[in-house]
């Protein structure tokens, strides 16, 4: 991943000239999906965030301890995948309740989990492993009926030549050689266009935007809307916003208009494995993210770290299944949901919302503290509710109508420690009196965590 830049200008852009409808069409899949599984899987894995006896960092130790090419090229060997089930892994992804899987094909050290006709440094002809860890995957996930996507390191690459000069000083000779523009046009480029023919992703994510130009930009750009179906984040850099933004590592503040919007976030503190980071989030503060992240009207990418030997850790499995467990009996709030009649989140919880054939709504009320008194209040919904249930053992929930909006009363107690949902049943579009509009998403920033510097590309 990239570390967060802030500050930086805003700029207009656009992502591809298509009908609204179209454009519709291509996410409607995503925009229902709500939960997926990132994978940050590659040779630092093997180091395990300790560099020299000292613990360094994830997936950023070659960067972050200067670790000569030849020595992290040496870790390759114990890149052995030697208990990597991907069937394991997509019914995992599939108990979860997650939607999409996302596996990063090549991180910023250059290293592709298949076998690349335009690098070496690979797991087929460099690693242990000795063989293609992405198609068997993408095949496990497609088979239990999920999407498949794959991130790529389009800008940073600190092994292949040229790849590191668009951005990071060399602490290596060999990084000095070769261009950054022969390393897009010989390596990047060309390995997009392997991991578009050989596995057919339905998400491209990018990372990092460093020194991509419009110029430099185009072809990737030119590459992805040659295939009509694929949708790709905002990290590409030149300008291009691509269909959905990111925000790593961070909620945000209210939901905003225009494009889609994915959350991106590690169960501990690191993206890669790290075998001295223990700081799991809990399943309480994961399930909140997904209720939190939905009544944003996003997408919560929750990431994975499997060791070398291709074991996800046991405490990211316990919190997956206990995600799933909850999404068995709560998931009607959560997917094909668009995000909560408020601007900004309640006291007591978050809401979301879905449209009912019939031209009402269904309020999904997502309740975090359940109240002493039993009551909660819709502020400013003067309309009333014809029916309400819960949606944990399906009682049913009254509603009144006050001078300060609708107050909910609930049974005594919460029937989830974590997150309880209450559907309410509205004959008509729910309507907020006084609400304040939403802000609206003007390509001020490709990334929210790491927007973009440079002029648009339009198409």
């Amino acid at each position: 991943m990239a570390p967060p830049a802030a500050g930086l200008p805003a700029l207009p852009a656009v992502v591809r000239h298509e009908p609204p409808e179209q454009q519709d069409a291509r996410l409607q899949w995503f925009r229902e999906a709500r939960f997926g599984l990132f994978i940050h899987w590659g040779v630092y894995a093997v180091p395990a965030g300790f560099w020299q006896g000292k613990p360094t960092s994830a997936e950023w130790i070659m960067n972050r301890g200067k670790i000569p090419v030849a020595d992290y090229r040496a870790f390759a060997k114990d890149f052995t995948a030697a208990k990597y089930d991907p069937t394991a892994w997509a019914q995992l992804a599939a108990d979860a309740g997650i939607k999409y899987v996302v596996i990063t094909a090549k991180h910023h050290d250059g290293f592709v989990l298949y076998d690349s006709a335009f690098s070496d440094w690979n797991a087929v002809k460099a690693s242990g492993a000795k063989r293609d860890l992405i198609a068997p995957l993408a095949a496990a996930v497609r088979a239990k009926g999920l999407k498949f996507g794959t991130y790529y390191s389009q800008s940073q690459d600190w092994v292949n030549l040229g790849g590191g000069k668009g951005n990071t000083p060399p602490w290596d000779d060999e990084q000095k050689l070769g261009s950054f523009d022969e390393y897009l046009a010989k390596i990047a480029l060309p390995q997009v266009r392997e991991l578009l023919e050989k596995f057919h992703p339905d998400i491209l994510w990018w990372d990092t935007e460093y020194a991509m130009t419009p110029e430099r930009a185009r072809p990737f750009f030119d590459l992805v809307t040659s295939h009509p179906a694929l949708i790709h984040n905002s990290r590409l850099g030149g300008g291009v916003l691509g269909d959905f933004r990111t925000s790593e590592q961070r909620i945000p503040a209210s939901a905003m208009l225009g494009r889609a919007l994915e959350v991106n976030m590690t169960i501990n503190n690191s993206w890669g494995y790290r075998s001295d980071d223990l700081n799991w989030k809990s399943a309480q503060q994961l399930i909140r993210n997904l209720s939190d992240i939905t009544s944003k009207d996003g997408n919560y990418l929750l990431n994975v770290g499997p060791t070398a030997e291709g074991v996800i850790p046991a405490p990211e499995v316990e919190r997956l299944l206990a995600i799933g467990r909850w999404l068995k009996v709560n998931g009607e709030a959560i997917y094909a949901t668009r995000g909560s009649v408020y601007p900004k989140p309640l006291p007591w919880g978050r809401t979301t919302q879905k449209a009912r054939p019939s031209g009402g709504t269904t309020l999904y009320l997502h309740v975090w503290e359940w109240p002493a008194d039993g009551k909660i209040l819709l502020p400013d919904i003067k309309q009333p509710a014809h029916s309400g249930r819960l949606l944990a053992g399906g009682a049913a929930i009254s509603t009144t109508m006050t001078p300060e909006g609708t107050v909910v009363t609930l049974p005594g107690s919460a029937p989830d420690p974590d997150v309880s949902v209450v559907a309410l049943e509205f004959d008509h579009p729910v309507e907020v009196l006084n609400a304040p509009p939403l802000p609206t998403d003007t390509g001020a920033s490709g990334t929210l965590a790491d927007p973009s510097k440079s002029p648009p590309i339009t198409k």
